[in-house]
């Protein structure tokens, strides 16, 4: 067993995915906004074989896995405390940009002039647009959860191919845990996500993205390809399709602009490392 799980491929894939699966079905009587919760547990089951819960020295990925478990407290928060949307823009941006530059801010402060301010903007503009973009699919749940595990899908193979194995692990256990609630989600009709499964979902696809641009060798542009998926998550269906089939067409549109943001890395980086 123990061999099993300091597999990488059972630690990002197959840990996250019996987590939030098992989490999924034991909330799920409670309340499916609650059942969001599975997406948490997922990765931070993967989490604890990955890298662990220690916190110093304070590493970017110990940032992340920090942040990560700020974003589901503060969403929790924002959820009780907000009914309207729109005023909570601000908020969410403002805990978008602020956790983006506290991620990569030693890095930043090495550069100067015009490259420090582009790359700073670029940087917090990726992630606030993922925060924002897909909190507003937060009434269109399963569209909203397809974006996630293609995101993750895209940012976790891209971040591998990036030569960082860890952060592609990170992102393909969000994927993983993602995909697990997707699947629970094709039999429940009436859906409901929150932002305590949708902000430190969304906040850690985006960051984990910047963080393999800035610690990595991935290449800014294939960002621009997985800032789509939100968008082409939002495509008209035929309204007559079951959830199985909703759910599958979602994917058939997010899951090129992951692959576009892979291709755009292995041409750029050539093969992952093994």
């Amino acid at each position: 067993m123990d061999e099993l799980l300091v597999n990488p491929a059972v630690q990002a894939a197959v840990v996250p995915f019996i987590a939030a699966l098992v989490v999924g079905l034991l909330l799920k009587p409670v309340g499916w906004y609650w059942a969001g919760l599975a997406v948490i547990a997922g990765f931070y089951a993967s989490v604890s074989l990955i890298t662990g819960f220690e916190f110093t020295p304070l590493t970017s990925t110990r940032k992340l896995v920090l942040i990560g478990m700020g974003a589901a407290a503060a969403g929790l928060a924002f959820d009780y405390l907000a009914a309207k949307p729109r005023p909570l823009y601000p908020l969410l941006a403002a805990l978008g940009g602020g956790s983006v530059l506290w991620l990569i801010w030693p890095p930043l402060m090495r550069m100067e002039g015009a490259a420090l301010w582009l790359y700073g903007a670029g940087s917090v503009a990726y992630v606030v647009w993922m925060v924002l973009s897909l909190e507003a699919l937060r009434n269109r749940a399963l569209r909203a959860v397809t974006a996630l595990t293609s995101l993750g899908l895209g940012t976790g193979i891209a971040a591998l191919m990036g030569a960082s194995a860890l952060l592609g692990q990170l992102a393909s256990a969000l994927a993983a845990a993602t995909g697990a609630f997707l699947l629970l989600s094709v039999f429940k009709r009436t859906l409901t996500v929150g932002l305590l499964m949708l902000l430190p979902a969304a906040l850690l696809a985006g960051l984990i993205g910047v963080s393999a641009m800035t610690y990595a060798t991935l290449p800014w542009y294939s960002l621009l390809a997985l800032a789509i998926i939100p968008l082409l998550a939002r495509v008209p269906l035929p309204q007559k399709l079951p959830l199985w089939g909703q759910a599958a067409a979602l994917l058939a549109l997010t899951l090129p602009a992951a692959a576009g943001a892979i291709y755009l890395v292995w041409r750029e980086a050539g093969a992952p490392p093994m």
